[in-house]
């Protein structure tokens, strides 16, 4: 154990100096190659033969390879020392701003670490039963900090310590030819030993297992060493003993590390298989893991694998955690899809074997609000996984598709990717049909859950951004995502797509192509703007973020149509389009030389914002109308929590236009509160009758709205360019009526005709 005095005190700089030296000695490394070349490949050349010329070479060979695995033990040790100098230096620093936070805080810290606070001067204090219990909360997180550092320093130097010793290895005689390689890597050993435990792990082991993955689950070295180093199918056996042993535990010690361990186990697999990274896991692993994942893996140990859970669905909870590699995660997605495509009952056939208690493996399953498990269908998973890797995501539903055989070798490759139709079809055969725990077949086909985890992962794919992500910027649009989200406006513009999310079995899709409608809200309203070569691509009239996309006309009136009747997309669509709007707006009245006729220009802008706004607020009022059960206070709730969509629709559109104006970004950002405030005020409804008459108000409050929205936005944007009043004032009245007349327009396109293919 590392004292409070040793960390305090200890003087790193040798440490830094001995690492520094075996690097240097690695780098500059070259006895192996001159004693191939000078030695042994001179004496080959030479034309000595016999048998002392064999003996001779065969023991030049041998000093060669021990030169060669001197290197590496060398090598080892220098990744070792430096790896120890790095986690007792953040040791150390942990260290020092504990104590200096104490002190901060009035406390002090003697030279054994305790921590101490000052005794009661006044008889005020004396007398205050608070004043020791605050400064003992105080003294305790004090203490937690200090012993958190000096608990990595400790583990930081036994973990050098068993390193050096497994680096330079038992014999006396010879250079460790295969040595462990540093901390991490030793890390990894221990971590992988604790595995093989599997459910006879102790309580104190598991939490062992779990502070090692939180601490490396970033780090390629430990994560390639840790799953690298293990058989796949061994690794679901191992995992799966040891999660069932906490399932039903008394510990809840125990339950707590394995809920831990699941997520991080998760993150670290999607670090050892990120090809990005120079060290990652190999393709043969890959291969190996895709054929477990097809088999079913005997748990607990000696379990008949006939009645026993598959590889993907041991793992399929630890794909929900993590951002994965395509190159991982889309061959196992692809053979999952296809094993199910093939027998839709395969996962769920397994719960029906009574021979097995199968129900107990709750590991493998997700608690729902009513404390029901659910998810024995391992896409529940991999769904997830792509809800947080948009790039896989984006693959998955875009590129051509590879045909897997059932071992998970590849069959054949260059199919037509129709996966976003796939996963959307309903049924008996859905690829998203699960069971419950207890079991019993799920009373909504496809399951729900699942089906909310498929909008997420086709959310990813369309906007290029995880779908909980909630603070980082989208990307621009690439014809990959274009491509996804055209896929899902046709899917649910045609046929049976609206029914299936109109109260349907992928009613769960509404919330997520609601964000997707939002984010690609300048293609939208392209479309909308035609038909005809100003419907989106190229010829777009209005700017989107990256590569404009090109959505069918009459698709996307249909899809808002639907999407419109519920309350959370019609809140985030109507926010979107306000803030694109308003965007578009500020860049025709503060970019004036490149709009000769700004009426026109403010017209082009107006018109299909206009459009979007009428048909979706006529499909709410219709629901309105139909559904009494929704009212005044919901929409506007809705409507209010969007402000953070109208901020990021106005980043990924009018931040984009600022940037192209700079003497608009400071104004601009000054003004965005109260922009996005007006975006939402504009669609609150006020209404005090039920029926009709709702849906009138609700219509007429919100065309009130827009209107005044786009008058503001044109009023404080002409004072900013500095525009003539007069001139101003005629532009905002121009806006007003265009708005109006794009209002009517989407109206009309949510005609009976439309409505009855929603109904």
């Amino acid at each position: 154990m590392v004292t409070f005095s040793q960390l305090k005190q200890v003087d790193l700089g040798s440490l830094d100096s001995a690492a520094g030296d075996f690097e240097n000695l690695v780098r500059t490394w070259d006895l192996t190659q001159r004693m191939q070349n000078e030695v042994i490949g001179t004496v080959q050349q030479s034309g000595w033969h016999g048998d002392t010329a064999g003996l001779a070479t065969a023991k030049l060979t041998w000093a060669r390879d021990q030169i060669h695995a001197a290197f590496e033990e060398a090598s080892a040790i220098a990744k070792t020392l430096r790896d120890a100098h790095h986690e007792l230096t953040a040791a150390k620093t942990d260290l020092d701003t504990a104590v200096r936070d104490a002190t901060t805080a009035g406390l002090t810290v003697d030279g054994e670490g305790a921590v101490h606070w000052p005794p009661p001067t006044t008889q005020e204090d004396k007398r205050d039963a608070e004043y020791a219990k605050s400064w003992q909360a105080k003294a305790e997180t004090a203490a937690k900090a200090i012993g958190d550092a000096l608990d990595r320093a400790t583990e930081a130097d036994q973990d050098a310590s068993r390193a050096l010793g497994d680096d330079t290895g038992s014999d006396g005689t010879a250079f460790n030819a295969n040595p462990v390689g540093g901390i991490a890597e030793e890390e990894a050993k221990t971590a992988t030993y604790i595995m093989s435990l599997g459910g006879q792990a102790s309580d104190q082991q598991l939490k062992h297992l779990q502070d090692i993955l939180d601490h490396h689950n970033q780090d390629p070295r430990f994560a390639t060493a840790f799953y690298g180093g293990q058989d796949p199918a061994d690794f679901m056996a191992k995992y799966g003993a040891m999660a069932q042993s906490g399932d039903y535990a008394n510990s809840t010690a125990r339950s707590a590390a394995i809920k831990g361990i699941q997520k991080d186990l998760g993150l670290t697999l999607a670090t050892a298989t990120d090809t990005k990274q120079p060290l990652h896991v190999s393709d043969d692993w890959e291969t190996r893991f895709r054929a477990a994942g097809a088999k079913q893996i005997p748990v607990p140990p000696g379990a008949d694998p006939a009645h026993s859970p598959y590889g993907y669905q041991i793992m399929s909870n630890l794909l929900r955690n993590g951002k994965y590699d395509a190159h991982f995660l889309n061959p196992i997605a692809e053979h999952v899809t296809q094993l199910t495509e093939e027998n839709p009952g395969r996962w769920q056939a397994v719960a029906y074997k009574n021979s097995y208690p199968f129900d107990e493996l709750k590991f493998i399953g997700q608690v729902d609000k009513d404390g029901h498990v659910q998810g024995l269908n391992p896409l529940s998973g991999i769904l997830d996984a792509f809800g947080h890797s948009p790039e896989a995501a984006t693959k998955f539903f875009h590129d051509p598709t590879t045909t897997y055989n059932p071992d998970g070798t590849v069959k054949s490759t260059g199919g037509e990717n129709n996966y976003v139709k796939l996963f959307t079809a309903g049924g008996d055969n859905s690829l998203l049909n699960d069971m419950s725990y207890p079991l019993r077949p799920m009373e909504t086909k496809p399951d729900p859950a699942n089906v909310l985890s498929l909008g997420h992962a086709l959310e990813a794919a369309a906007t290029g951004r995880a779908w909980d992500d909630t603070t980082g910027k989208y990307p621009p649009h690439t014809a990959e995502m274009n491509d996804v989200m055209s896929k899902v406006v046709d899917r649910f513009g045609t046929e049976d797509g609206p029914n299936m999310l109109r109260g349907g079995p992928l009613a769960n899709l509404n919330g997520s192509i609601g964000n997707m409608a939002a984010n690609h809200i300048g293609d939208i309203e392209n479309a909308l703007d035609g038909p005809g070569p100003n419907s989106g691509g190229p010829n777009a009239r209005l700017s989107v973020n990256g590569v404009p996309g090109s959505l069918n006309h009459d698709n996307t009136a249909v899809l808002l149509s639907t999407v419109g009747r519920n309350t959370d997309a019609y809140a985030t669509i109507a926010t979107a389009q306000q803030a694109y709007q308003s965007a578009q707006i500020q860049q025709v009245m503060l970019h004036p030389e490149l709009h000769p006729d700004m009426a026109t220009a403010i017209e082009n802008v107006t018109m299909p914002g206009g459009q979007v706004a009428g048909l979706i607020t006529h499909a709410m009022s219709d629901e309105i109308q139909q559904n009494h059960a929704i009212s005044d206070k919901a929409i506007n709730d809705a409507i209010d929590s969007k402000k953070d969509i109208a901020k990021t629709v106005w980043d990924n559109s009018g931040g984009i236009l600022v940037d192209k104006i700079p003497k608009a970004g400071s104004f601009i950002n000054d003004q965005i509160g109260d922009i996005m405030t007006q975006v939402a005020d504009s669609y609150h409804v006020d209404t005090t009758n039920q029926g009709r008459d709702e849906a009138h108000k609700t219509t007429g409050a919100t065309v009130q709205g827009s209107q005044q929205a786009v008058v503001n936005a044109v009023e404080d944007a002409g004072r900013q360019a500095g525009l003539d009043q007069n001139r101003v004032d005629d532009l905002a009245t121009r806006a007003k009526q265009t708005i109006t007349q794009g209002w009517s327009a989407g109206h009309n396109l949510y005609d009976p005709t439309m409505a009855s293919k929603v109904d």
